[in-house]
């Protein structure tokens, strides 16, 4: 996996991915019931500081990713342990996004089948994109994103007999403060995960806009993130989406049009496995090269054959059902915000401090 360049479009679908891996499968809907696309609307404006944030560091080191910018701006002791922190977030992150898959798996079309040969195949799909590299994972959202929202579409059109445009409302039934606190959890759990492309960043062009990646992935995101929750609502009302784990796939289980299309649902878990292996792979992208920068090597190969029965131990181990897993994002939104926001916050300052100084 050595240095690979990609264009402007494949990060912008890299990035889409990644907020679709584990979202489009869990929901949004917080407890908030109807209200939820408001939360999310606001996690989309308050993740767009976020992203002008990730957005900046990338052009204030242009070509360069957030392990070298951490030892350039800090120092190698300082930088070795930013790198290990934010190699440990991609570890955990891709254990809890490979035990969410695999509980749906489960859940919605195999109950009988045990959970460890499901998340060794989605490793191995994911894996082999890893080890390919970057511009394989690039060429590969390309023909991904593409036919997930193309999937997507249809599943809509289908679903417009069942419909019931009175589901959405009242609108504003619970208060300000309550939607602003499930955006926060919004923000964190989904665009703030974002922060691992900039580890990815020296695979962008110095030419290229860092600002347009990140902004137009996160608008493609969250407006489609949106269009999902309103037609899971909408479909299937207020209380049937609270009590389900995976609402939208619920929600497409209703179509029925004959029996040659009585099982629509299979269609959208598939469209679910796409964005999960891109999330699962850009993961593992983080990890393997933030590894490497730790141990001074290059077997990233080496690398990737150990962390991915680690990770897999972790994702066995550390929750014992799937409403552990889920209920694990309360206490997830705090876990996360050093990584998320105190560590680009720290990089984001220092950068402007020493090119500053370099200006003067």
């Amino acid at each position: 996996m050595q240095r690979e360049m990609i264009s402007t479009r494949q990060f912008i679908y890299m990035i889409v991915l990644f907020l679709f891996g584990s979202s489009a499968v869990q929901g949004v809907s917080w407890g908030l019931g109807q209200d939820a696309w408001i939360a999310l609307l606001l996690a989309l404006a308050l993740g767009s500081i976020l992203a002008l944030m990730y957005a900046r560091i990338i052009k204030l080191f242009p070509e360069m990713n957030l392990y070298d910018v951490a030892e350039v701006i800090f120092g190698k002791i300082i930088g070795k342990i930013i790198i290990g922190l934010m190699t440990w977030y991609a570890i955990h992150l891709s254990a809890i996004v490979i035990r969410l898959l695999s509980e749906f798996v489960k859940i919605v079309t195999m109950p009988e089948t045990p959970q460890l040969p499901m998340m060794i195949l989605l490793f191995v799909a994911a894996g082999y994109i890893t080890f390919s590299g970057i511009a394989t994972l690039g060429k590969w959202a390309l023909f991904a994103l593409p036919l997930y929202l193309l999937i997507l579409l249809y599943i809509l059109i289908l679903s417009t007999a069942e419909i019931k445009f009175s589901n959405i409302l009242p609108i504003m039934e619970h208060s300000v403060i309550t939607i602003g606190s499930a955006s926060i959890k919004i923000l964190t759990t989904t665009f703030g995960g974002t922060v691992l492309f900039l580890t990815l960043a020296d695979s962008i062009k110095k030419n290229d806009n860092p600002y347009k990646i990140y902004l137009y992935g996160f608008f493609i995101s969250a407006v489609t993130l949106v269009v999902i929750f309103l037609q899971s609502i909408m479909v299937l009302g207020v209380p049937m989406v609270e009590k389900s784990y995976f609402p939208s796939y619920t929600a497409a289980r209703l179509i029925n049009i004959g029996d040659f299309l009585s099982r629509i649902e299979m269609i959208i878990f598939y469209n679910f496995l796409l964005a999960g292996i891109a999330k699962i792979t850009i993961c593992l992208l983080v990890a393997v090269k933030g590894i490497g920068k730790l141990f001074n090597s290059t077997k990233q190969g080496l690398i990737l054959f150990i962390l991915c029965p680690f990770i897999l131990l972790i994702s066995t181990l550390e929750f014992s059902s799937v409403m552990e897993l889920l209920n694990f994002t309360d206490v997830f939104q705090y876990y996360i915000l050093p990584f998320q926001v105190i560590i680009p916050i720290m990089l984001w300052v220092g950068a402007e401090i020493k090119i500053g100084a370099k200006s003067r």
